[in-house]
């Protein structure tokens, strides 16, 4: 009965390995799809602009595009690193861990909206290598804080969104629909101060708003410290939000047994 189960047994560890190397090969394929999602918003949109004899306001574009990609990394990266717990069969054992679940999930959002920071610091490398759009050197610290600060409040706001994710299992299905809107109202697509002024309130109860703002203006050569002090003030007012969301979905799981709650 030994080498039965001694076999058995190192199969099993190779199904295990294989599968381990599968989903990291779908991680790494995600990774560089998220990245290259808004490198092509970027191109199409230089296209666009210079058809309409507009390069000048070619940086803005592929500040957009980066902001873009970091809207598509909040709304599905934080959801996807929910959906992997539960496809490992550890989301529960994060929920019924005595400490806060906001402590587990916090790392997890966080590290996804630098991915998002990533997208912006790559579409505009993309811009001034491969399409020669003017980028002051002087601008870059500027736009290296911009791009942190935005990404820290964003993945303060990841916290609400992994609270769906937990609370509903098809939440992707809902965000999906979302994403345009989103970029439109919150000021990635177009300013803020070009949207009708009934949605100017709404969008700049959003962080990214304030960062776009303040990426633009750094670009520039612009004062910006008052945009972004306001990413920065909108990101805790998420950090606090999502932290009490977070934890009330995991009390509302512990008392019935289930993760998926709707």
């Amino acid at each position: 009965m030994t080498r039965p189960l001694a076999s058995d047994a190192l199969r099993a560890y190779g199904f295990a390995t294989l599968f381990h190397l599968k989903d990291l090969t779908r991680e790494r394929a995600e990774l560089v799809l998220n990245i290259a999602t808004p490198l092509f918003y970027a191109s199409i949109a230089y296209f666009i602009f210079v058809a309409g004899g507009r390069k000048e306001n070619a940086a803005d574009l592929m500040l957009g595009a980066g902001l873009m990609g970091m809207w598509s990394v909040i709304l599905f990266g934080a959801g996807t690193a929910i959906k992997n717990q539960r496809m490992l069969g550890t989301l529960e054992v994060l929920l019924g861990a005595p400490k806060r679940f906001s402590s587990a999930i916090a790392p997890l959002t966080t590290a996804v909206s630098c991915f998002g920071a990533f997208a912006i610091v790559c579409t505009c490398a993309w811009g001034v290598l491969i399409f020669d759009v003017p980028l002051a050197a002087h601008t870059i610290p500027d736009l290296l804080l911009g791009a942190t600060v935005v990404a820290m409040s964003m993945g303060a706001f990841g916290l609400v969104v992994a609270a769906l994710f937990v609370h509903v299992r098809r939440a992707e299905s809902l965000a999906s629909p979302l994403l345009a809107p989103l970029w439109m109202i919150s000021g990635v697509l177009v300013p803020v101060t070009a949207l009708p002024h009934v949605l100017e309130p709404v969008a700049y109860l959003l962080p990214i708003a304030w960062g776009a703002d303040a990426l633009r203006a750094a670009a520039a050569g612009d004062p910006y410290l008052t945009s972004l002090l306001g990413c920065l003030a909108t990101g805790i007012g998420y950090a606090l939000l999502g932290t009490w969301t977070v934890n009330r979905v995991a009390r509302s799981s512990r008392i019935k047994g289930e993760a998926n709650l709707w």
